[in-house]
């Protein structure tokens, strides 16, 4: 698969350059390789082929972030799990997704009762990052959702919808290297991380990550202003946490500003736009089933914006994507009307997983 060819030349290509920056402290590729490698050694000789769902314990470390490469290198998919999630919610997971084993990077293991692949315990072994044909039906990652039931719901993403993602990210004239540093604001659990630390892997680019004992707002306010941040996927609430300190915020060397999972207002945005003078910003939405968003719109500088009831709006389909609005017959709305937004296209979904009603 492209994509894994792609990783793998930017892995061995930036060797040198910082991977991540990760509780104030930098890892190059090259550590990020050898962790790779020595996950998916153990991953090798603890589990057989039948296993292709491994649960996966979000942390933010470098192991936990290896731990995902290399189940995909060898054609796995993950579940992360949360250590902040209430142990019902867990289990339901488990139990739903068949998770046997898991991989944690704790130091003691977070659910004792698993079988375990201590990540931090691992002998180091030869770089290895090969990997075996892998059909494109093959499940990258499943994510839960509530749902207004409260009962988890599993969504499957295969490795042809992540493709399709990153095909359609970049045909959004974003232009990255391996200068670029990018945040990573989110819960593994959360799909925009996938976003946020895969982008910049495939342009061998540096990750940010927000340590989980710190204030979010703050240590991005830190990472704005010392390290010079030059692309950030943000909750719109977290430049409403900044908005009191917008007049001591100056980031010129932000190029791409995207806000995705929630409303984005539109006078907070021309607000920030002050703060990051030469970022091209962007609104982007998409639901966990259509694999991180799939629709975006450009906020126009000193422009009229396209807004309703002061939200920008959230603009139209990303390459492979379908959008059509429908009203209660399932039958197409005429320009104007209102209705239900209803998606299609390479990145959605196979469906939710092992319940076909929904």
């Amino acid at each position: 698969m492209k994509l894994f060819t792609i990783l793998q030349e930017a892995i061995h290509q930036h060797s040198d350059r910082n991977a991540f920056f990760i509780n104030d402290s930098f890892y190059s590729y090259t550590d990020l390789a050898k962790s790779i490698s020595k996950i998916r050694n153990s991953i090798r000789l603890n589990t057989d082929k039948s296993e292709k769902i491994i649960g996966l314990i979000a942390n933010d470390d470098l192991e936990t972030y290896a731990a995902i490469l290399a189940l995909w290198f060898e054609g796995k998919a993950y579940v992360p799990l949360s250590t902040d999630t209430p142990k019902e919610r867990n289990a339901s997971i488990i139990q739903q997704a068949g998770i046997t084993r898991m991989l944690d990077s704790s130091e003691k293991p977070f659910i004792p009762e698993f079988k375990t692949i201590e990540t931090k315990n691992i002998p180091e072994s030869e770089i290895d990052l090969k990997f075996e044909n892998i059909a494109d039906d093959e499940l990258a990652y499943m994510l839960f959702t509530s749902g207004t039931t409260g009962v988890p719901k599993g969504v499957p993403i295969t490795y042809s919808n992540v493709e399709g993602f990153v095909n359609a990210f970049f045909a959004l004239e974003i232009e990255m290297d391996a200068s670029d540093k990018c945040l990573q604001m989110f819960d593994l659990t959360f799909d925009l991380s996938v976003m946020s630390y895969l982008i910049p892997l495939l342009r061998g680019a540096c990750v940010y990550t927000i340590p989980k004992n710190k204030i979010k707002f703050n240590y991005i306010a830190e990472l704005l202003d010392e390290h010079h941040l030059t692309l950030a996927l943000m909750l719109p609430s977290m430049i409403h946490y900044l908005r009191p300190y917008f007049d001591e915020i100056d980031c010129p060397s932000m190029k791409y500003s995207l806000f995705c999972g929630e409303a984005l207002p539109l006078d907070v945005t021309q607000e920030w736009s002050n703060c990051i003078p030469n970022a091209k910003i962007m609104n982007v939405y998409g639901p966990t089933e259509d694999t991180i968003f799939c629709t975006h719109y450009t906020y126009k500088r000193n422009e009229v914006n396209k807004a309703s009831n002061g939200l920008l709006s959230i603009g139209q389909a990303m390459q492979g994507t379908y959008t059509i609005i429908t009203d209660e017959n399932n039958e197409p709305v005429k320009s104007g009307e209102k209705g239900q937004l209803c998606l299609g296209g390479v990145q959605l979904t196979p469906g939710y997983w092992k319940n076909e009603e929904k």
